[in-house]
């Protein structure tokens, strides 16, 4: 198989070269990563410092900033999954009337930016408001009353708004009756056991912090309570690297949603490719699924999975600027010239299903050395019920993706005579 148990200390070594070169050439404060392989190898890395005398280590937890919006996304669905709410829901059926806030916007909307509300942080005045009293509490509603028209009417363009996940976490708590830190507990970090994940100022700190810098200034004896309630729902969130990798690695798998939730989230619109709390962007030829984050202080965050390996890769820096998806595209980029040093990039794996994700026909690319111990072929849903079978397949035979059943994550496994797998590779049918 392409990826083993363990990491080759030869990729570990160039892996860590690059953060490493990063770190000094970007003048970056420090940089914690973890990168999982299929088959769960794990590699983690560490550069730079959190502050003087202290090296950064893997278990430092840094602000993720934007990054919370995966969180609060998939909470929304868990909650559409208990049938608490639907995506397609008005405001209004959980809202106050607000202020240039459309009540009939649907929490979809909200969760794929399409809703047209402005962004709260474009308010003018907006983050010298926040900091001139490092004390002090916000609360969304208050925050909300700041922003001004909509962009454009809901539905009919897209723009990236900080806005949409405040009100998010508004309509989780009027539904439940809960804060959106328990819900953050109850729903998600208790059962992924994610112990050193925390939302800022609601919660108490686990472990060491990393120390945050902007440019050359050291903010760690700055307080960050009016920055992190006023991000909230939309970033106020902090991880270790190794946790933020789990994170996507469960999710990303489809072993966290359901398949019409997962489809909901990885349905990418507008300008961005927008999901829910992710966007499909290529990286050097490859497809990814991603997201950035950064505040104020400062704090950079980058979380990256590849399509087709299945590669999650994260990246946190306590610096702003920090370089987080820089440092990630890099790592990326060095995982697969390490794995395939030929010039010949027609077949980057020995067994590939392409194009993935799609919703329609699909293609297997198999190496010749592979195809000699393969009998057959098997795909499994997310529930392991086989959806397909064929004991003696043509492999320049495309399969109708469509017949398989719904949306989700599939399984492909090629087997041998003994019906042993030999290898698999994860499908997304969207």
């Amino acid at each position: 198989m392409l990826f083993a148990q363990s990491i080759d200390p030869a990729l570990s070594n160039k892996l860590q070269q690059v953060i490493d070169s990063m770190q000094i050439n970007n003048s970056i404060e420090g940089i914690s990563s973890c990168i999982i392989f299929p088959g769960s190898a794990t590699w983690k890395g560490v550069s730079g410092d959190s502050h003087p005398g202290t090296p950064i280590n893997s278990d430092m937890e840094f602000g993720l900033g934007s990054n919370t919006k995966l969180f609060s996304g998939v909470l929304m669905l868990k909650l559409a999954e208990q049938q608490l709410i639907q995506l397609d829901d008005s405001l209004h059926q959980y809202l106050p009337t607000f202020n240039n806030i459309n009540s009939t916007i649907t929490i979809r909307q909200l969760l794929n930016h399409t809703s047209g509300l402005q962004d709260v942080i474009d308010v003018p005045g907006y983050i010298d408001s926040i900091l001139l009293n490092p004390n002090r509490v916000f609360t969304a509603s208050e925050l909300i009353s700041w922003i001004g028209p909509p962009l454009y009417a809901a539905g009919s363009g897209w723009n990236y708004s900080n806005t949409n996940y405040l009100l998010a976490g508004m309509i989780a708590e009027n539904v439940t009756g809960q804060s959106y830190a328990q819900l953050l507990h109850d729903y998600i970090l208790s059962p992924l056991q994610l112990d050193s994940t925390f939302l800022g100022f609601y919660d108490t700190i686990p472990n060491q912090i990393a120390h945050p810098w902007q440019g050359n200034a050291n903010n760690f004896s700055v307080s960050r309570i009016s920055l992190n309630s006023a991000a909230w729902a939309a970033g106020a969130m902090y991880s270790t690297a190794g946790e933020m990798a789990h994170w996507y690695d469960v999710l990303m798998n489809g072993n966290f949603l359901n398949d019409t939730s997962f489809t909901d989230m990885t349905a990418f619109v507008g300008t961005a490719n927008y999901g829910i709390g992710i966007s499909q962007y290529v990286s050097y030829g490859r497809t990814v699924w991603r997201h950035a984050g950064s505040i104020w202080g400062g704090y950079n965050s980058e979380m990256m999975y590849d399509t087709a390996s299945g590669i999650v890769i994260c990246v946190l820096t306590n610096q702003l600027p920090g370089n987080g998806f820089q440092v990630a595209e890099q790592l990326l980029h060095t995982i697969f010239a390490h794995l395939l040093p030929t010039d010949d990039r027609s077949i980057e794996f020995p067994f590939v299903v392409y194009p993935n994700p799609s919703n329609e026909m699909i293609a297997l690319n198999v190496s010749n050395e592979l195809k000699n111990k393969v009998a057959g072929i098997q795909i499994k849903n997310s529930n392991g019920m086989v959806v397909f079978s064929n004991n003696h397949f043509n492999f320049d035979t495309h399969i109708n993706a469509t017949d398989w059943g719904s949306a989700g994550v599939y399984l492909v496994e090629l087997i041998d005579e003994q019906h042993q797998v030999i290898t698999m590779s994860k499908f997304i049918l969207n």
